[in-house]
């Protein structure tokens, strides 16, 4: 069983004390391995994962073996959340990019929980609003926008999950997050690198400017981050109307 962590994932980190001790019982703390399949596409839900640190993607699988573009999730959301409590199958596969510690719950201990207790039920509501307007989002961008922003983006987004300058993933592993070529990838950090803006190494690549890195992503990581920002401002257990409360998705160009 798992006490309250310091670095514990945001979800948890919010919730009141009395809800915790809701949850606290039925949570275990295990580590996440690189590589690790956390769900599979199409897979019954039988855990829900809070991460405290490292980084999970989200990925669709495609018939040649390979995968789409990537969502990210780590230490800010949940996974499994949604399946569990729609009581549906996983909506994609979820694997280890970085390596870090999470805590689980089993599905159903999770809909137990979110039967006592309203205030879970809503922050749940939230991250899964969250979690679907970056579905959105990223959709938009890897349609709309050029490799080096997307790239930029993905970067930024790493970083602000992971709280470290130096991005511990390959070119390839990038790639395959946007979903484009390998040597697409290539082209554009080079660009980047050529501006002093990132250095790249073998396995990793370090973000040396990061306020000039955000001038060079696309809109997307702004967007994002100011609605997601905005969804967690007012306090998840007010008792006001959901119009009131709900702020409007990021405008779609």
């Amino acid at each position: 069983m798992v006490t309250q962590p310091p670095d514990r994932n945001a979800f948890l980190a919010e919730v009141s004390s009395q809800d915790y001790e809701l949850l606290r019982p039925h949570l275990t703390r295990f580590n996440l391995n690189r590589g690790e399949r956390l769900q599979d596409l199409g897979a019954v839900v039988e855990q829900v994962v809070f991460p405290h640190s490292g980084l999970v993607a989200l990925t669709m699988p495609l018939s040649n073996g390979g995968s789409g573009g990537a969502l990210l999730l780590g230490r800010e959301g949940i996974l499994g959340a949604f399946g569990a409590a729609a009581a549906t199958s996983a909506l994609c596969d979820a694997t280890v990019c970085i390596a870090g510690s999470a805590a689980r719950i089993s599905a159903s201990s999770f809909c137990h929980v979110l039967d006592q207790s309203p205030t879970i039920r809503r922050l749940v509501a939230r991250h899964n609003a969250a979690l679907m307007i970056q579905v959105h989002q990223t959709a938009l961008c890897s349609a709309e926008h050029l490799t080096e922003a997307q790239l930029s983006r993905l970067l930024l987004e790493v970083q602000d999950r992971c709280g470290s300058f130096d991005v511990p993933l390959a070119q390839v592993a990038l790639s395959q997050m946007l979903g484009v070529q390998r040597t697409t990838v290539n082209l554009a950090a080079g660009k980047l690198e050529d501006a002093g803006l990132i250095n790249c190494h073998r396995g990793h690549i370090e973000i040396v400017r990061r306020e000039e890195l955000e001038q060079h992503a696309c809109e997307c990581y702004r967007s994002l981050k100011s609605y997601i920002s905005s969804l967690f401002a007012v306090p998840v257990a007010a008792a006001v109307p959901a119009a009131q409360t709900e702020p409007r998705p990021p405008k779609q160009v």
